[in-house]
């Protein structure tokens, strides 16, 4: 195969920035960003396929339904220029991924659609959350080969849906996982068993983030230390949990808590802090751009943020380029790349003691171990900038197309 040619890559995901609906939820933009650096070279089909969750899947069911027969109905561009079939599915029963066969069938005839009338004839298919997508890939033939990008979610799934042969043979129909974090890695190999073809698919971040000069500032016990998260406030990032335990701080030390980010746990927060008698310590900012929360984070001392589930935060690696020193949640995605009292500190997300702890820990940390753990944060997060995990990305995704031996671990 020549090494300048097109690869027409296919890939399927629930998560991607929607330009066109301001009214659903957007999680992440970590798929978006790892496309940052080969889509100009090559032919990308991104389908975005939205799951709508059970609350919100009935007051959607009369926008969705019935679904309409032309794919140009569901087809849009990134900022990329890359083609996008937005694809809403309805998750009718509570707690559950099962979709409607209905919709399999009718999404599959999109795609096929395209795939003539565009003449797009797919080399590979790659599948973020694959769990969610299990009835989907059975019509998905015309994909000569597949790749299975894991993501926490999916490791929830294979443990709590379903039963393990099942899923084995399932992901036998791939030919390779890539994983986003090393402890996903660990769990599916757990569960499922090794891979031959396998491959690390980690996230970084813009490589002017890591041009910043680490600065030789500290903090000390006797001024306001300053505290912050930066992210969706819902109740899996657990914001209320760090707020519990800086009621125990707050009779010891003085310290300030900048919350950024929106969400529907926003006024919780707020009156647990009121309750607490600690709401003058907190400062809510709102949603702000990516670079304003960075420029935000490059005059704070410690980011926090103990998430239940987390496949892997690239709001963990923007703080320690920022200069923060990070506490993170233990076992979960960014756990590998943050070594505990090495570059952060690892705490449970569940355990409100264990959280105080490690913050009162931290802050009563000195000046030169804060200098130690910043260095380490700054060379770690050194070696995953966006544009070089892009083209690690890549890399895998044609070696696979080109059946080389060699994959990225």
């Amino acid at each position: 195969m020549e090494k300048n040619k097109k690869n027409r890559i296919t890939i399927i995901t629930p998560f991607y920035p929607i330009k066109h609906r301001d009214d659903l939820f957007e999680d992440t933009k970590a798929v978006y960003y790892l496309l940052k650096e080969f889509t100009n070279s090559n032919d990308i089909l991104i389908v975005h396929s939205f799951m709508h969750g059970f609350k919100d899947a009935w007051r959607q069911i009369l926008k969705v339904l019935p679904v309409k027969s032309n794919y140009k109905n569901y087809l849009y561009k990134d900022d990329y220029g890359n083609h996008i079939l937005f694809l809403e599915y309805l998750l009718l029963l509570p707690k559950s991924i099962k979709t409607l066969s209905y919709f399999n069938k009718k999404y599959a005839e999109i795609l096929f659609e395209y795939f003539e009338n565009e003449q797009f004839s797919p080399e590979i298919g790659v599948v973020h959350f694959p769990s969610y997508y299990k009835d989907l890939m059975i019509n998905m033939d015309i994909l000569p080969k597949k790749i299975a990008i894991i993501h926490s979610f999916d490791i929830k799934n294979i443990k709590n849906r379903y039963s393990l042969p099942f899923w084995k043979e399932y992901f036998e129909k791939y030919d390779a996982i890539g994983f986003r974090s090393y402890i996903i890695k660990k769990e599916f190999e757990k569960l499922i068993g090794t891979k031959n073809k396998s491959f690390m698919c980690l996230s970084g971040i813009p490589e002017e983030y890591l041009k910043v000069k680490l600065s030789n500032s500290t903090y000390n016990t006797k001024e306001d230390i300053k505290l912050m998260y930066a992210g969706r406030l819902d109740s899996n990032k657990n914001v209320a949990k760090s707020v519990l335990a800086l009621k125990e701080i707050n009779k010891s030390l003085a310290y300030s808590f900048t919350i950024v980010g929106e969400g529907e746990e926003k006024e919780n927060i707020k009156n647990l802090s009121l309750d607490l008698g600690i709401s003058e310590r907190i400062k809510f900012v709102g949603r702000v751009s990516r670079n304003k929360t960075f420029k935000i984070m490059q005059d704070q001392d410690i980011f926090i943020m103990v998430s239940i589930k987390e496949t892997l935060g690239l709001v963990y690696l923007e703080a320690m380029a920022a200069g923060c020193i990070v506490i993170a949640t233990r076992g979960q995605g960014i756990d590998g790349i943050i070594l505990d009292g090495e570059n952060g500190f690892l705490t449970e997300s569940t355990n409100e003691n264990a959280i105080y702890q490690t913050i009162y820990k931290v802050m009563n940390l000195s000046p030169n171990e804060q200098m130690r753990i910043k260095h380490n944060a700054k060379q770690t997060v050194s070696q995953l900038s966006d544009i070089s995990l892009s083209k690690k990305y890549y890399s895998n995704i044609r070696s696979i197309i080109q059946e080389e031996k060699y994959y990225y671990e």
